[in-house]
């Protein structure tokens, strides 16, 4: 079998298990010490309708309904620089009062060069969710599997352009070109081309594209569902178990061992102390176990992954390792 071109969340788990014996239990957001002062500001660092904005409407809505805060939270679009422009106004705040959504793209696009920040010169929160990557191509595609499409790819790749909606470097762009590479496909014959404003759906349903890099949560289940595409496979390890999602085919079955999973979190300013941290890591978890958020969940394809603030610091750090290795084989790496 041929290394594994991602995250491994089988070794992550043992160390969870370990981190997590000592950390049991939810965190009683009653008894915390600090709680926010006044309204808090959910940062998406994208514009309103991608992945980013998603996340951060979903979970400052649920928190919301559920009356899990004192204070109001809203969400405040920051796009620019797949990312950079809003970490400069989280850490030019530096208020614990601003908040923000966060995923995998934030290590590929810090790892790109896109930003004057590290992943660590802000506070992990917490984790809530796990967003797999998939290939999708429109219904009329002439495509039904994963490996006709590549077979195709590897003999015409000049006549096929590929969306996501990162720049190179980030998570769409990354996943596919690893896939391609694991199908012998060299990187410098693909044709990428980035739509950061709607995600690639757009542009592949209207003739522009061929092929759409993305994920389960980008709404392209919904346009499954609507007969609009056909996804020809989802990077995860193994088919996923919920009735909406199980009958998609992974690469893996097809012969390509090729897994990525875009995580989705929140993360804070630098300075935040660990009364805030706890404050937030609470009202997360209450999220990510309510009935509201495992209905979200299966509405987006998103499989349950929570992390409270130590283990999702762990669980970067290793991220950004592995990660790092994944952009210098592509050529990738900043330096």
């Amino acid at each position: 079998m041929k290394p594994r071109l991602t995250i491994s969340l089988a070794l992550f788990m043992l160390v969870l298990i370990v981190v997590g014996c000592s950390n049991e239990g939810t965190v009683d957001t009653e008894s915390t010490e600090w709680k926010p002062e006044k309204p808090v500001e959910m940062v998406a660092p994208a514009r309103a309708g991608g992945g980013w904005d998603t996340f951060a409407r979903v979970v400052s809505n649920a928190i919301m309904e559920q009356g899990l805060m004192d204070q109001t939270i809203g969400v405040v679009n920051k796009p620019g620089g797949t990312g950079a422009v809003g970490w400069a106004y989280i850490q030019n705040v530096n208020d614990p009062h601003h908040i923000f959504s966060t995923s995998t793209t934030m290590v590929f696009s810090m790892l790109a060069g896109n930003s004057d920040y590290n992943w660590d010169d802000m506070t992990p929160i917490a984790n809530l969710a796990a967003d797999y990557g998939i290939i999708a191509v429109r219904a009329d595609a002439p495509w039904e599997t994963l490996d006709e499409f590549l077979q195709d790819y590897k003999e015409n790749p000049e006549s096929i352009t590929v969306v996501g909606g990162n720049t190179p470097g980030g998570f769409d762009h990354v996943q596919f070109i690893s896939l391609a590479m694991e199908a012998g496909i060299p990187m410098e014959e693909i044709t990428y081309v980035t739509d950061q404003s709607s995600g690639g759906l757009p542009i592949l349903l209207n003739g522009t594209v061929d092929v759409l890099s993305s994920k389960l949560g980008s709404g392209a289940v919904a346009q499954h569902r609507a007969g609009n595409i056909k996804i020809l496979a989802v990077l995860s390890e193994e088919r996923l178990d919920s009735e909406q999602l199980a009958g998609f085919p992974t690469a893996v079955e097809q012969g390509y061992d090729t897994v990525f999973v875009n995580w989705r979190g929140v993360y804070g300013p630098g300075d935040m102390t660990d009364e805030q941290v706890a404050y937030y890591e609470g009202v997360m978890r209450d999220i990510s176990e309510s009935e509201q958020f495992a209905a979200i969940r299966k509405q987006f394809g998103w499989d349950d992954l929570f992390m409270g603030s130590e283990e999702y610091t762990e669980f970067i750090r290793q991220e950004v390792e592995t990660n790092s290795a994944i952009m210098e084989k592509l050529g990738l790496l900043a330096k």
